[in-house]
């Protein structure tokens, strides 16, 4: 899986970093005072796809809540697994 580095929300660049977090004991987290979101490296394509949609959504719609943005990324990643659109 080729891993991203930078993407566009909302005008602004955001960083892309992969690392391990077990420490944070989080598959992803996004910071918005810096623009950039951190992925663990360690998770699948898929899992890792699905992270990178919630904290995308995370910084792109800031005022959804939690469990929306969960149900809306796994919907996304979903239907684009079901299309084989997700290479594993």
């Amino acid at each position: 899986m080729k891993k991203i580095r930078s993407a566009i929300i909302n005008d602004k660049r955001h960083r892309i970093v992969w690392r391990k977090l077990g420490r944070e004991k989080a598959d992803g987290l996004a910071w918005p005072d810096i623009c950039q979101i951190e992925i663990e490296e360690r998770l699948s394509s898929i899992d890792a796809f699905d992270t990178l949609i919630h904290e995308y959504l995370h910084r792109a719609l800031p005022d959804i809540e939690e469990d929306k943005v969960y149900k809306m990324a796994n919907e996304i990643t979903n239907m684009l697994d079901k299309a084989d659109l997700i290479k594993r």
